[in-house]
C-alpha cells in the first residue's frame, strides 16, 4: 500500500452501508481479510543463505541487525487489526464532512461559544495491555502501517473537497505523566504527519494546559484525525496529584465532544488507572480490553515465533531447533519477544567474534548470565509464577540506557579475540645485507672493484722523513678548514 507522506485520495464504495457517502472512510484502504492482513503486517527480512554465512565476520556482524526488523504476526495481531479498522471507520461515521451538521459542530468547537449542536459521537475506544517487551508497540506499528497516515483530498464525486486528512496519530505518554507533555507530543506528531514544522514552533514555552488543550482540539478537528493511540500509558502512575484524573478526563472529552477514538496501550499496571473512575473504565473498554499474553512454553504461538526467528542464523555452523533448544530458549526469556530477540543477537555476535561459530545451550546460558544479567531479576520473577513476584516485573526492568549499553560488545573473550587478530599484524622488516661472505663471494666482489692507482708523487711523499709536512708543502693538505668558503675567499 502507498506509504508516501501525502497520498492522493482515491474513493471506493465500502461494503458497510454506514460507510458509504463519507469521503474520509472511502479514501481508506479496503477492509482486509485475515489472510491479506497477515501478509501485509508480516516483515520477514532475507533469510541468511549458506553463502552468506561464509562471508567475513565483519559483514555478518552487520547482517545480524536484520533480526530487529523481523515481524512474525501472531493471532492477536489479526484480532487487533480488525479492532483498529473498526475504530477508525466507525469514528468517522459521526464526522462526515459532507454533512452540514458536522461543520456546524466544528464551528461551535472553534468559536467556543457553547453552541448546542445535534452532534452524536460515534467514537469508541479499546485498551491493550501486556508485559514490557512482549511486542505491543511492534504489533501496533505493524497495523498502523496498513494505513496512509496523511491523505490529501481535492474533489469528491464531482464536488470540490480540498482537505488534508490525518488517519491516525500515535503518541507516547510522557514519563512524568503530565497533560502538558502529552499535548506537546501531540503537536510534534501532527507536524511529523504533515511533514512540516507548522505547530510546534508556535507553542509558547509557558502556555497553560487549557490553552494547549484548546489548540489541540482545534487541530484534531481541522485534520479529521481518525484515532489517537496513546502508548506507554502506565506512565500516568507517576503523575502528580490530580494529573491522572485530568488526563483521563481529557481522553473522555476527546471521545465524547470531538468524536475522536482513543486507544490506550500500556503494561498490566495500566489497568489500575481505570478502576478509580467507572466512566473511564467503561470508555477504556469500549470495544474491549485486549491482553497480549505471555505465552507458555508449549504454546503453539511461542513455537511459531521460535520457528521464525531461528531461521536467522549467521554463524557458520547453524544448529537445528530441537526440543532441548526450545526449552532453553523459553527458560532464558520466559516468552518475552524482546528478550528473545536480544538473546539471539547477542549470542550470535559472541559466537562470530570469538570464532565459536555455532549456537549451543551453554553459550545461550552464558550470554544470559553475563550480557543479559540486568534482565535476570525480571525473568526470575516471571519464572516463579508467583503473582506477588510477577507484579514487581516492571520495577525490576533496567532503564532504556542500561538496555542500550547491554547490547554493546564488551566481553573479555571478544577483546582477547581481537588482540589475537592484532598480534598477527606486524611491521614488515627491511631486507638485511649479510655481513658474512664466503671466500668465493669476497673474491668475486674484489674482481668487480676498480683497482686503486698510486702515483709516483704519492710514493715520493710517503717516503719522506715527515710525510705530513711534505704533503702540506705539496698542497695535498688544507692549511685552513674554510679556505674553500666563498666568504673566506672574499675576506682574504
Amino acid at each position: 500500500m502507498n506509504q508516501d507522506k501525502f497520498v492522493q485520495a482515491q474513493y471506493s464504495e465500502q461494503a458497510v452501508l454506514e460507510y458509504q457517502g463519507n469521503p474520509l472512510i472511502e479514501a481508506l484502504p479496503p477492509i482486509l481479510s485475515e489472510e491479506n492482513a497477515a501478509v501485509a503486517m508480516a516483515n520477514f527480512p532475507e533469510v541468511p543463505s549458506d553463502e552468506e554465512r561464509q562471508k567475513p565476520k565483519e559483514i555478518r556482524l552487520h547482517s545480524i541487525d536484520r533480526l530487529n526488523r523481523l515481524v512474525q504476526p501472531l493471532p492477536i495481531y489479526l484480532e487487533l487489526e480488525s479492532v483498529v479498522s473498526t475504530v477508525i471507520r466507525s469514528g468517522y461515521v459521526g464526522r462526515n464532512p459532507m454533512s452540514t451538521q458536522t461543520w456546524r459542530h466544528l464551528y461551535g468547537l472553534s468559536a467556543q461559544r457553547g453552541i448546542v449542536t445535534e452532534f452524536v459521537s460515534t467514537a469508541s475506544s479499546f485498551s491493550l495491555v501486556g508485559l514490557s517487551g512482549i511486542g505491543k508497540s511492534t504489533m501496533l506499528n505493524s497495523i498502523l502501517k496498513l494505513y496512509p497516515q496523511t491523505i490529501r483530498h481535492q474533489k469528491y464525486r464531482n464536488t470540490e473537497f480540498i482537505h488534508t486528512q490525518i488517519t491516525y496519530l500515535k503518541l507516547d505518554c510522557p514519563h512524568d505523566g503530565s497533560l502538558s507533555g502529552l499535548c506537546r507530543a501531540f503537536f510534534r506528531a501532527v507536524d511529523k504527519a504533515l511533514g512540516q514544522d507548522r505547530y510546534t514552533p508556535q507553542l509558547k514555552s509557558k502556555a497553560s494546559v487549557p490553552e494547549l488543550i484548546q489548540k489541540m482540539e482545534q487541530v484534531a478537528s481541522t485534520y479529521f484525525i481518525g484515532a489517537l493511540f496513546i502508548d506507554e500509558l502506565q506512565h500516568l502512575n507517576a503523575a502528580k496529584t490530580g494529573g491522572k484524573e485530568n488526563m483521563l478526563n481529557f481522553f473522555v472529552n476527546m471521545i465524547n465532544s470531538i468524536g475522536i477514538p482513543v486507544a490506550f496501550i500500556g503494561t498490566n499496571s495500566m489497568v489500575n488507572l481505570f478502576s478509580d473512575v467507572m466512566r473511564n473504565a467503561r470508555r477504556a473498554s469500549g470495544l474491549g480490553k485486549y491482553e497480549f499474553e505471555q505465552p507458555k512454553e508449549n504454546d503453539p504461538i511461542w513455537n511459531l515465533l521460535l520457528d521464525a526467528i531461528w531461521r536467522y542464523q549467521w554463524v557458520k555452523q547453524p544448529q537445528a531447533l530441537d526440543a532441548v533448544m526450545r526449552k532453553k530458549l523459553y527458560e532464558l526469556t520466559q516468552g518475552v519477544t524482546d528478550f528473545l530477540a536480544k538473546l539471539m543477537i547477542l549470542s550470535q555476535r559472541h559466537a562470530i567474534q570469538t570464532g565459536k561459530e555455532t549456537l549451543t545451550t551453554d553459550l545461550l546460558s552464558d550470554i544470559a548470565n553475563t550480557k543479559m544479567a540486568l534482565l535476570k531479576p525480571a525473568i526470575s520473577a516471571l519464572r516463579s509464577g508467583d503473582p506477588r513476584q510477577m507484579k514487581k516485573f516492571e520495577d525490576l526492568l533496567p532503564t532504556d540506557e542500561q538496555l542500550k549499553a547491554m547490547m554493546e560488545p564488551t566481553d573479555e573473550e571478544i577483546t582477547l579475540a581481537r588482540l589475537a587478530v592484532l598480534s598477527k599484524v606486524q611491521p614488515t622488516p627491511l631486507p638485511q645485507k649479510s655481513s658474512t661472505k664466503t671466500a668465493s663471494e669476497t673474491q668475486k666482489l674484489a674482481s668487480q672493484q676498480t683497482p686503486i692507482q698510486i702515483t709516483p708523487e704519492a710514493i715520493h711523499l710517503a717516503q719522506q722523513t715527515d710525510p705530513i709536512e711534505a704533503m702540506q708543502k705539496a698542497g695535498w693538505l688544507l692549511q685552513d678548514p674554510f679556505e674553500f668558503s666563498p666568504t673566506y675567499q672574499k675576506s682574504s
